[in-house]
């Protein structure tokens, strides 16, 4: 779908079983757009089927609900939100309350001064309400990708990000779970000789309700595999925006 005059802003959730969290959240998402004074859309990408009372919920609150074309993983929802976004900007959030949506506030003021601007755990001001082996792993994740892959920001695995939608909408995406959020920092970051990221400090706060989703011991094993093939797509980003 391309992008219309009318839509400034997309915010695209993917939700698996988060009916409890966009209970609450969603009221809230409409409260902070309405006083941007912007012309919106509020996306759920939910699970193949409903699991829960999702649905419902988003019709009761004006939202656009979608099931997750291509499979039942998280990359899935991303692209299934993606194709449906109209936004001139698109913002992607957790929809299990751990990104306020206060915050977006925050994000759509630096539209203008990045192509990329993200809600950053780890530049300082910013922080996480993680349990500590969870905020053990995302340090080693930053840590390792951001040196192997050389992108210039601290915090490469949050998915609280403004990008512009032209920009995010014209990628495709490979990578089939978690690591799309790392696949479209590396793509972007390299898709042009000066690309624009901008990191603002940003407190990632404890889930509402429900459990995660993330599979530790499957996060593990893939670990390597996961930055071998984004190293590949850097190298790939790389070569063409070299001139000719």
């Amino acid at each position: 779908m391309t992008p219309t005059a009318d839509v400034q802003l997309t915010v695209a959730l993917p939700a698996y079983e988060e009916a409890e969290n966009l209970r609450m959240l969603l009221p809230l998402l409409h409260e902070t757009l309405t006083g941007l004074g912007v012309t919106y859309e509020i996306i759920v990408a939910d699970t193949e089927t409903p699991h829960d009372e999702t649905p419902e919920i988003c019709a009761a609150n004006g939202v656009i609900w979608l099931a997750r074309a291509g499979g039942p993983l998280y990359s899935h929802a991303v692209r299934t939100a993606l194709a449906a976004s109209r936004g001139q900007w698109v913002i992607f959030m957790d929809a299990d309350g751990s990104h306020s949506p206060r915050f977006v506030k925050t994000l759509w003021a630096e539209r203008d001064r990045a192509d990329l601007v993200i809600a950053s755990r780890y530049v300082p001001g910013g922080k996480t309400e993680n349990p500590a082996i969870l905020i053990f792993l995302s340090l080693i994740v930053n840590v390792v990708f951001r040196v192997v892959l050389g992108l210039n920001c601290a915090d490469v695995s949050n998915s609280f990000r403004l990008y512009r939608g032209d920009d995010v909408r014209s990628l495709i995406l490979e990578c089939e779970n978690f690591d799309i959020v790392e696949e479209i920092l590396v793509k972007l970051a390299f898709s042009r000789p000066v690309y624009r990221i901008k990191e603002l400090p940003f407190t990632f706060e404890k889930r509402k309700a429900g459990y995660t989703k993330r599979d530790l011991l499957a996060f593990a094993v893939s670990y390597v595999g996961t930055l071998v093939r984004l190293h590949r797509l850097k190298r790939l980003a790389r070569i063409s925006v070299l001139p000719s």
